[in-house]
This record gives structure tokens, sequence and C-alpha cells, in this order.
């Protein structure tokens, strides 16, 4: 792990944000140091984080692994600076397959990450949270209320997240804690955030164009991770429950417009 210095530590507290090497979460702990955080950028691969240079703190974390989040837990307890937010956005995509075609493994595998993943990063990180009156974010997806052909195990992994955020309000309703869904709808990410649509068809390019045909101004992580600020940085007493955004071009999940 890397640290910059903490002579001068936010008053907005810290943020840790996992996922952060590529794509809405990497984009989402740099937007989050430049209003003015301390960010610890966690994920799998360090090689892609953002540079402790910027001001972020980078850690290692797979959050399917107990100990490792474990580990993460324990930096949180130690660090100077009280936690103030949680960005669950680690995920992981799964291949493009019909159901009766699917690979139960994939199933599992992206239940594991993007649902059973996200309950052990906040199970192990609501207590300082509740204590320094907190927020949690939660990056789920459009497809989390409406799925799609060929995408069943990623729609139902959102789904399944949904359900979890809306329980956690419930349960922590007079509690001094924020919850909040960001739901991106399409997106394109950058050339690392990209492996997203790569995963999903396979690196087959022809595919992934086609996504995009004619879609001059996708979303971007850079809009995701702004909204991940503006929710963050609302008076206390405001908890935007849902955000839910779309390039202007997307009416509907299947409803796109193209200019060619």
């Amino acid at each position: 792990m890397s640290t910059p210095s903490l002579s001068n530590p936010s008053p907005r507290g810290f943020a840790v944000v996992t996922g952060a090497s590529v794509g809405i979460g990497r984009a989402s702990a740099e937007a989050l140091e430049k209003a003015g955080y301390t960010v610890i950028a966690a994920s799998r691969r360090l090689t892609t984080a953002p540079s402790a240079a910027t001001g972020i703190t980078t850690h290692k974390l797979d959050v399917t692994d107990a100990d490792s989040v474990a580990t993460l837990e324990r930096t949180v307890t130690e660090h100077p600076v009280p936690l103030t937010l949680l960005v669950n956005n680690a995920g992981i995509p799964t291949h493009a397959a019909t159901i009766a075609d699917s690979d139960i493994a994939d199933w599992r595998g992206t239940y594991e990450t993007n649902v059973v993943g996200v309950v052990q990063m906040t199970q192990a990180l609501l207590p300082p949270l509740i204590r320094n009156r907190g927020d949690v974010q939660f990056i789920g997806s459009t497809v989390g209320r409406v799925g799609y052909e060929r995408g069943a195990a990623y729609a139902a992994s959102k789904f399944g997240l949904t359900a979890l955020v809306q329980t956690l309000r419930l349960e922590l309703n007079g509690q001094p804690v924020r919850v909040t869904e960001i739901a991106p709808g399409m997106m394109r990410g950058d050339e690392a955030g990209g492996e997203f649509m790569r995963t999903r068809f396979n690196n087959d390019e022809q595919a992934i164009a086609a996504v995009y045909q004619g879609v001059e101004h996708p979303l971007t992580p850079e809009d995701i991770a702004e909204c991940v600020v503006w929710c963050a940085t609302r008076p206390k007493h405001v908890d935007i429950d849902l955000m839910e955004l779309r390039p202007l071009a997307q009416a509907a999940q299947h409803k796109v417009h193209r200019t060619s």
C-alpha cells in the first residue's frame, strides 16, 4: 500500500472506493480527492490504480476474500482521518449468453463479487460510518430494474444489489448514515475500464462496436464520478436514495436513438 502525506487531512474525512483500478471506481477516487476527501482506492490490481502522488492511498483488495476485507478494515480503524464514505463499486461482468447456454460458474462468480462481496464490505465498514455520520454508496445499474437478453446473470446480480440497498436503508432508519444507489445506463469506459464489454463479448470488437453504433455520447466514468461526489456532498439531512442516469440517446433499456 502506498500512502500520501496526511499533514493536512481533509475536513470531509476519508472515502474508501472499491474496484478503483479502472472505470467508475478510478474516476470516483480521483473526483473525491479533488472534492476534498482523503481517499483509499482499493482494488485487486494496483498497477492501473490512481497514483498515490495525487493524494490517494492505494490498497490491494479482493471483496470476495474475507481476510482481504479484514485487512482493509484494520487499515480504516488505524487511519488518522475518520471514515465518512464507502463507495461499493467493485463488480464483474458476465459473458453474453442465454440462460439455456450460460455457464453456472459465471453465475456463481458474478453473484459472489457483485452481491456477497458488497455485503462483506458493508458489514466491515458500517460501524465507523455510523460513528462518523457517514455515507454508503452502491454503484448499481439500470439493468437492476430491467433485464436484457443474454445478460441474465449480470442483471440478476444487480437486481440483488438493489434489494440489498433497499433493505439496508430500512434497517438503518434512525441511524445517521445515508444510503444511496447510483444506477448508470449505457456507458463507455476508458481503455482499461472497457474490459466490461470485452468480457461480455469475448473480445469481439464488432459486437462491442454495434452496442455503441450511432450513439455519439454514451455516459463516461467521469459522469458517474460526478454523481458520486454530488450525492456525498449534499446537506446531511438530504439522502439521495436512488440516482438513475442514462445518456440522452437512451430513453429506456431497449430504446436508443442512433444517428446511423
